[in-house]
């Protein structure tokens, strides 16, 4: 005899009722992706559902016409939870005011607030937002359309969202199109229609009129679906879009004694494939975002955007010490490290200091602002007193436990800013065996950005072993501490441990940056070419064993960094293009490769399955 559980019974009734479904409600655009094992006989309980909830009716029933109903009613085969549905939902035309929802048994209503503009064609995405109540298992990509007139609104047009910089794909983006050619009304009010971007970044609008609409993208923070926030990332296309549909007819001949000709073909909707490209708008808009006294001696300012050089700090009531400090910017110049100078200020439990800088006011006009910040010192934990007043300090070096990098100078930091340093001050010795030692004539030179920072420039030799040594009490920083005496020994890397990579640009513009970079979410620079002449070929040496990517910038205005674009001045961002395959650079290697720059595209980080063979030389 067999036995079914109820488990199994309520998997073959949603079974059986997703194919009714099918057949009734074809037009809620479903993607359903379950995994059923053969569930056969089993004990009572059953194995874990999987299957998500099944819709049994809806009001209206999908591409329903003269709707006039106050509300949306879905009934479902098992209890269901909406999970932050106001979030998820994109209502398109888009709504004035939020739906009322809630769930009436296995009922989810959507109250309307408002009334439906009349003729117009709705459509309802619910995202991933309803799931059943006991397992959590989403309904995927819900969507209901329907129309308030005697005809339902068909044209359609689509494409794909992408990062500017990284040329990703961006997910749970918002592309939107306004009836009104009027860039101001994208920054002040709603879109007429609203489609969200899959994990592919793509997009569709298959609800729309006839009619001449202008596209922009948006990550849309406060969810108010127009640019109000100079934070958010924003896109747009350059030229007005009109959907249109078209029969494609596509003529086959069959072979057979009389040669049939049978025509088939299929309905074309444009425009498609459209690309969009999200950038933060190059507005400048600053302001400082935090302040703190880290020590006695240091300050740090972090602001929202990199600082100008118009920069002003102060300090208030010295009481004699003036304005003993420096400063120190980080890489980005979006954080700025202070270190007083003097022993006075150092001592003081309380520093008042003032910061000017450009700001945009509420009218976003450029102004100078200045701050009056109260930095207090951090309290010092318990120590007992020490006969030894003098405080020593470890310099810190980019000498590493493996081989010394040939790309590589060798460079010393100590943590606050030195007051004096001489040439003598450090020594450094090549072995010439394994018993002899030679001096290494080098020269000091300090950072432009930091007077923490050295580097020791000299010939750095492959395969060397070196040895650098300082002593005690050498360096004084302005904060009265002294470094502590260190001995080092390294040993640089082979010279046949590096590859070499040779790019050939094709139908690339100029100027541009040409970089290899690491294949990871950073992205990190590992060699990078400011470039002019495309016409020959650019060589990448001393490359490091490893998987990277290539990657071209085409700098237009020539100040060689990528460029973010202006929603205001219609500019687009800086084009950015990756080669199509993995650099993989191996040791005592040459590899050559052709980088094709394809206007118009999409040159992603999409590689194919099956790269083409590099060309490679042994350069043995």
């Amino acid at each position: 005899m067999t036995i079914s559980s109820k488990k199994d019974n309520r998997t073959i009734g949603k079974l059986f009722s997703i194919v009714v479904l099918c057949v009734l409600l074809c037009g809620f655009y479903l993607t359903l992706t379950t995994s059923c094992a053969n569930q056969g006989v089993g004990p009572a309980g059953g194995p874990k559902d999987t299957i998500p909830p099944t819709i049994l009716s809806c009001s209206p029933v999908p591409f329903e016409t003269n709707f006039s109903g106050k509300d949306i009613a879905i009934t479902f085969d098992e209890y269901v939870v909406a999970d932050k549905l106001n979030e998820e939902m994109i209502v398109s035309p888009p709504l004035g005011k939020k739906p009322t929802v809630s769930t009436k048994g296995k009922t989810l209503l959507i109250r309307f607030e408002e009334e439906l503009i009349k003729d117009r064609t709705y459509s309802f995405d619910f995202g991933e937002a309803i799931k059943d109540y006991n397992e959590g298992n989403k309904y995927p990509r819900l969507r209901l359309v329907f129309s308030t007139g005697s005809q339902r609104d068909s044209l359609q047009i689509s494409g794909y969202i992408y990062n500017a910089q990284t040329l990703e794909p961006e997910a749970n983006a918002l592309a939107t199109l306004y009836s009104t050619d009027n860039d101001s009304l994208f920054k002040t009010l709603k879109p007429d229609f609203i489609a969200r971007t899959d994990e592919k970044g793509f997009f569709l609008f298959d609800n729309l009129p006839a009619g001449n609409f202008k596209l922009f993208g948006i990550k849309d923070s406060d969810r108010n679906y127009f640019f109000s926030n100079s934070s958010e990332q924003i896109a747009f296309c350059d030229s007005t879009l009109t959907p249109t549909v078209s029969f494609v007819e596509k003529i086959d001949t069959i072979l057979t004694e009389n040669d049939t000709i049978i025509s088939k073909g299929y309905v074309e909707y444009m425009p498609q494939n459209i690309q969009l490209l999200l950038f933060e708008d190059d507005f400048y808009s600053q302001y400082l975002s935090a302040f703190k006294r880290v020590s006695a001696d240091q300050c740090i300012f972090t602001f929202n955007e990199p600082v100008s050089d118009s920069i002003e700090i102060s300090l208030i009531d010295t009481q004699g010490a003036a304005n003993n400090f420096e400063v120190e910017y980080s890489a980005k110049r979006d954080t700025i490290s202070l270190w007083f100078t003097d022993s006075i200020n150092c001592k003081k439990d309380t520093v008042f200091l003032s910061i000017t800088y450009m700001a945009s006011d509420t009218l976003n006009s450029m102004s100078s602002k200045t701050d009056t910040l109260r930095m207090i010192a951090p309290k010092k934990p318990a120590t007992k007193a020490k006969t030894d007043s003098i405080q020593y300090f470890n310099l810190l070096t980019n000498i590493g436990s493996s081989a010394f990098d040939l790309n590589k100078t060798l460079s010393i930091e100590a943590p606050s800013p030195i007051e004096s340093i001489g040439q003598n001050v450090f020594k450094l010795m090549q072995a010439v065996n394994d018993s002899v030692n030679e001096a290494v004539t080098f020269s000091l030179k300090k950072d432009e950005n930091s007077s923490r920072k050295y580097s020791l420039l000299f010939d750095l030799k492959p395969d060397t072993k070196y040895l650098l040594e300082v002593d005690s009490g050498m360096i004084k920083t302005f904060s009265g501490q002294y470094n502590a005496g260190f001995s080092t020994k390294f040993e640089t890397q082979k010279k046949d441990y590096y590859g070499s990579l040779v790019i050939n640009m094709q139908n690339a513009n100029g100027p541009g940056i040409l970089r290899l970079v690491k294949n990871d979410k950073t992205e990190t620079i590992i060699k990078e070419l400011i470039v002019s002449d495309l016409s020959k070929p650019f060589t990448l040496g001393f490359l490091s064993p490893g998987t990277y990517l290539v990657k071209y910038i085409e700098d237009s205005n020539g100040n060689g960094e990528w460029d973010s674009g202006m929603l205001a001045e219609r500019i687009h961002p800086e084009a950015v293009y990756y080669l199509q395959k993995e650099i993989t650079i191996k040791s005592n290697w040459e590899m050559k490769e052709d980088f094709e720059i394809k206007k118009g595209t999409v040159q992603n980080k999409e590689f194919a399955k099956t790269t083409s063979p590099s060309t490679l030389n042994n350069k043995k």
